[in-house]
């Protein structure tokens, strides 16, 4: 009997460590923009689709290329391209359209090429500053390390504050 309660014992020890050990990673789909990496926590994103007709609305921020119909939803899409290169978006094949969900509501980022889902330790994610974030008008939240890439997570809450309140 002893031995049972020592196996349950180690058993549940061994679950609680790889749950600790799940709690210090975060998940991030991260994609590029120019080559640029950035990241977006996985948690926030619904789907991925391949570019489809996007339909221009007339006098809205030129940071936002327009609306798709997503199965009967009407979900604007974001162009982060305008806002961070100052250009206008080509889209290519390996382009795609990540759609977010973020406080119940949807809407579509619009990237060149959509790489991988990559696990991070906490703490090897640096939360950034007042003076890394003037660049990208504090849209990062935070830089992580992948392979030899750098990889710009952005801060969707501050990224749809931003076009909302540019509208």
């Amino acid at each position: 009997m002893d031995q049972e309660k020592l196996l349950t014992s180690l058993a549940e020890k061994t679950k609680s460590e790889a749950e600790a050990d799940l709690g210090d990673i975060e998940q991030f789909l991260t994609f590029t923009i120019e080559k640029e990496f950035f990241g977006i926590r996985l948690l926030l994103v619904h789907e991925i689709l391949k570019p489809v007709l996007i339909t221009r609305i007339p006098n809205v921020d030129e940071h936002i290329l327009g609306v798709i119909n997503l199965r009967g939803e009407i979900i604007p899409i974001i162009d982060l391209k305008k806002n961070f290169h100052k250009t206008d978006t080509e889209i290519f094949p390996p382009s795609r359209i990540v759609v977010v969900m973020l406080n119940e509501k949807r809407c579509g980022i619009l990237v060149d090429e959509v790489k991988q889902v990559v696990k991070v330790n906490r703490e090897f994610i640096s939360y950034t500053t007042d003076d890394l974030s003037l660049n990208y008008s504090k849209m990062v939240e935070s830089v992580s390390r992948h392979e030899e890439h750098l990889v710009l997570n952005l801060d969707l809450e501050q990224i749809v504050d931003f076009f909302s309140l540019n509208k």
